[in-house]
């Protein structure tokens, strides 16, 4: 997972639920059976790109470098990655 992705969980939990569930979040996230990788310069520059060619939000991009990077699904329930070609997804509440 994209340092950038884990800090808009964080700022979503804060603004739309409370401070002490944001701050729950940070600390569970430290504990996930996930790695949280800070970008690259390469990967910055990847997630520039896919954000000039699709209709994609900026953070968004990095969890999108991340999953072609290692060739794997991207887990959401996102529609907006719809539109980014060779991105495998795994949609979340889909059967």
């Amino acid at each position: 997972m994209s340092a950038i992705n884990v800090g808009e969980v964080y700022y979503f939990l804060r603004k739309v639920h409370s401070e002490a569930l944001a701050e729950s979040w940070r600390e569970a996230s430290l504990t996930l059976p996930v790695t949280i990788e800070v970008p690259t310069s390469d990967d910055i520059w990847s997630a520039a790109t896919l954000k000039s060619r699709f209709p994609i939000a900026y953070a968004d991009a990095f969890a999108a470098v991340l999953a072609q990077k290692y060739n794997c699904p991207l887990v959401t329930e996102d529609p907006e990655f719809r539109s980014v070609d060779q991105l495998e997804i795994d949609w979340i509440g889909r059967s």
